[in-house]
């Protein structure tokens, strides 16, 4: 599903020498000695990405698939209007199904993904984050509860017309859901079913994005540790949690990125946005709102109907 593309500018590691203790002689000690220590590259930022992405579009020939997919990859990081060298961010990946979570621009988690299949995509947004949900329901989309309905829809309840799953084993969300601000029913969650992580294709959901390592990003947003995460888990409780820091989120199709390697990495195309004669994808960006006063608030609230994914 993915194949190195061999402009790059990583340096070069030397491993140090493995020695048995005690089996070396004197000189192949001083040998050894004499061996460079291995070069630790510094933290790898967006900004070294986009140069390095110029750098591949230069070197590669003019009618290579890849020039067109670094072009386009260019595109949409200017088309994604977000800085992720500032603060926090995270970066899904739809190309390469794939979550990158930065601070201050350098890298800090890396996440397998599952994003949305090519009849139902990942759409391309910028947005905030908003909860951390532990232990959520699942409010079931209403193009699903026809074929759920079908099949009985054991373990659902119906509030309002509307199917709900409540928390457990199988629930597709899993044990963490962690809310985007206006993002249309989309999310970041855990998933029931983590075997689907190991496919080399992972274009396999409704649109959703299913995170692999959904305790470690909630530890990092949260400022707290896993072992934290899974005792609150351990609770059973639904609660949401909110970040004290500002995270801002893109879900972007980049069909070129850099492995945890600093290799450029060509992904599969599998919407058919870097074909001849695709439309240059817009993005969909949500900003934050200005700060109100705790009146404004209330007023607004009253205004809004009743939010479909409240803990049951």
């Amino acid at each position: 599903m993915a194949r190195s593309v061999l402009y790059g500018s990583a340096s070069a590691i030397f491993a140090p020498a493995v020695l048995a203790p005690g089996a070396a002689s004197a000189q192949t000690r001083v040998a050894a000695a004499q061996i460079p220590a291995p070069v630790i590259l510094p933290p790898l930022t967006v900004l070294d990405t986009r140069d390095q992405l110029r750098v591949a579009q230069a070197s590669l020939p003019f009618n290579h698939r890849s020039r067109t997919a670094v072009q386009r990859t260019l595109e949409r990081l200017d088309d994604m209007g977000l800085d992720l060298s500032v603060g926090r961010a995270i970066l899904v990946n739809i190309a390469a199904a794939e979550l990158i979570a930065y601070e201050g621009g350098v890298e800090i988690l890396r996440s397998r993904v599952v994003v949305g299949a090519p009849r139902t995509r990942t759409p391309q947004l910028t947005t905030y984050l908003t909860t951390v949900r532990f232990h959520p329901p699942w409010y079931v989309p209403a193009s699903i509860a026809p074929e759920i309905r079908a099949n009985g829809a054991v373990g659902f309840q119906q509030v309002g017309g509307r199917l709900i799953q409540p928390p457990g084993p199988t629930n597709p969300l899993g044990p963490l859901r962690i809310g985007l601000q206006d993002s249309d029913g989309i999310f970041l969650h855990g998933t029931n079913r983590p075997g689907l992580f190991a496919r080399p294709g992972r274009a396999l959901s409704h649109g959703c994005v299913r995170v692999e390592r959904v305790r470690d990003l909630a530890a990092w947003l949260l400022d707290t540790t896993p072992a934290s995460v899974d005792a609150t888990l351990a609770t059973g409780r639904t609660q949401d949690v909110h970040p004290l820091q500002e995270v801002q989120v893109a879900l972007a199709y980049l069909t070129i990125w850099p492995d945890r390697g600093r290799q450029l990495v060509a992904y599969a195309d599998n919407y058919g946005l870097d074909a001849p004669g695709a439309r240059r994808a817009s993005f969909r960006r949500v900003y934050r709102a200005p700060p109100q006063t705790p009146e404004q608030q209330m007023e607004a609230a009253a205004r809004l109907p009743p939010q479909e994914d409240d803990p049951l």
